[in-house]
């Protein structure tokens, strides 16, 4: 199971009682708490399937909750591969949050960007991100509502948060920075300008690192400096 623990995944046949039921044995994890049905292929073993009916949603299972919640049945190619995958992001994660990027080395660049200095390490680069107004906060207002003043790449360095925009360059140094917040869908830094408090805001998105993974470097980034 994605859990990664040993000795603890029991398989329970399968029980159909006047029709209800599953077919399928089911896998139970007395550690994470996760149950999923199995389908066995007893011609060719090795090609499973899976289908995850419960899950921990606990922050260290961030990962393959965001990959389980909808997937319905899995290869096992598949689910191999969301099971590893989760396990290095849960390494990441906690190095990152003991202050360790070593796996994490910067970007080389043959010369630093306009709106970087000299000496500034490029670690990330984040597509999709918007710079946002925070919302007048109140009883059912959400900060992340605020107007949308531009969008574009984001660039983290070792000192600065830089947003590459289709309007200009906003920038936003680590003492700006008053907190990181991500939930399922996204990841936002909130920071004070001097003339408001605004937001850099970025949604999951396949191909690049996820909110929590992302959340948590800058976190380190800023703590550390």
């Amino acid at each position: 199971m994605y859990c990664h623990s040993e000795g603890t995944t029991t398989l329970v046949a399968s029980r159909k009682f006047l029709g209800i039921g599953s077919e399928y044995p089911s896998l139970k994890c007395s550690h994470c708490g996760a149950v999923a049905l199995l389908d066995v292929n007893a011609v060719i073993p090795d090609q499973w399937r899976i289908r995850y009916r419960h899950f921990s949603r606990a922050l260290r299972y961030y990962y393959v909750a965001l990959y389980l919640g909808k997937a319905g049945w899995l290869s096992a190619h598949k689910a191999l591969e969301i099971s590893t995958n989760g396990y290095v992001q849960r390494r990441r994660v906690q190095q990152a949050r003991a202050g360790d990027l070593s796996w994490l080395p910067p970007v080389p660049l043959s010369r630093p960007l306009p709106f970087m200095d000299a000496d500034e390490s490029l670690y990330i680069v984040l597509k999709g991100v918007t710079y946002q107004e925070v919302a007048p906060r109140g009883l059912w207002a959400r900060p992340d509502r605020g107007a949308v003043l531009d969008s574009g790449k984001l660039y983290v360095t070792d000192r600065a948060l830089h947003l590459l925009g289709q309007r200009q360059t906003w920038s936003c140094d680590f003492s700006q920075i008053l907190r990181v917040d991500y939930d399922d869908g996204s990841w936002t830094v909130y920071f004070d300008t001097g003339d408001g408090e605004r937001l850099f805001r970025g949604l999951n998105v396949d191909d690049q690192l996820d909110a929590q993974l992302i959340a948590t470097i800058i976190e380190s980034l800023y703590q550390t400096t």
